[in-house]
């Protein structure tokens, strides 16, 4: 890839698919099995990347950024896919189900909703390392890799992170919100890292 090249343009952008596509494919299709599921993974990172192009400048190695953010894909599409189960019933039929309670996921939906949105209220240097290390998986070291800082800044904009986030669901101005009880955040962080 050129280095003239800027991602964050639409030509630069094109250069950087063209570049990393098949690689990254590969890579997926290794994890994944599939090669269909590999191709969607792959193009959802890019798609991702470019609905946040104005961040990819910030990220000294792209690289790495892109094969850790594809692995994390691959994961969570196995994770995803790990919860659905094919049933065959007596005329020979087959059924893809799901063993998730709806109920249920309405109720974690909310809470992953007031989550996003105490995340999104992170000053930009506190929610761009938690994003990276908590949506995309990556380790403290690779952030720091990627956002030219040291792995202690990581740390403490991570710690940072989680006490604000956790105020902001503890407690609750708005009166239409739940209230959500100290013992349940952890739960909710953990789950929402993992989805």
């Amino acid at each position: 890839m050129a280095t003239t090249d800027c991602p964050g343009d639409e030509r630069g952008f094109d250069n950087l698919f063209r570049h990393f596509y098949s690689h990254l494919v590969s890579f997926a299709v290794d994890l994944v099995k599939l090669r269909p599921a590999a191709e969607e993974i792959v193009s959802d990172v890019f798609v991702k990347i470019w609905q946040k192009k104005e961040d990819i400048l910030l990220i000294d190695k792209l690289k790495v950024f892109l094969f850790v953010a594809v692995k994390n894909q691959c994961y969570n599409h196995l994770r995803r896919h790990s919860l659905w189960s094919v049933t065959v019933n007596p005329d020979n039929v087959a059924t893809l189900t799901s063993s998730h309670n709806p109920e249920e996921d309405m109720a974690f939906r909310e809470l992953l909703h007031q989550l996003n949105k105490a995340i999104e209220q992170l000053p930009d240097q506190c929610k761009q390392v938690f994003k990276l290390i908590k949506e995309d998986g990556l380790k403290y070291k690779e952030v720091a890799d990627i956002l030219g800082i040291s792995p202690r800044t990581v740390e403490t904009q991570l710690f940072r992170a989680v006490k604000k986030i956790r105020k902001a669901l503890t407690e609750t101005p708005d009166p239409r919100r739940p209230h959500l009880p100290d013992d349940l955040i952890p739960v909710l962080l953990v789950s929402w890292f993992l989805s």
